[in-house]
């Protein structure tokens, strides 16, 4: 698998999966990141799956497009 994948021209897709022991988390810090809170989180069962779409990757060429795709994992 890629870690960057061109999609279409001038749009890349960047994959990260968050890998960890149980209970570290991995999750609050993805929360963190996405929406700027943290609260007491249950523990992932399965995969969550959230992305964040950069809108200045490049200020020299501003067609450039990249989503960034976030797998939390339970384990």
């Amino acid at each position: 698998m890629e870690i960057l994948q061109k999609v279409k021209e001038n749009k890349y897709i960047l994959k990260m999966i968050v890998l960890g022991d149980v209970g570290v988390g991995k999750t609050n810090i993805i929360r963190r990141i996405l929406n700027q809170e943290y609260y007491k989180q249950e523990e992932t069962i399965g995969v969550e799956f959230a992305f964040i779409d950069i809108i200045e990757v490049d200020p020299l060429n501003p067609d450039i497009k990249l989503t960034i795709q976030i797998w939390d994992t339970c384990k």
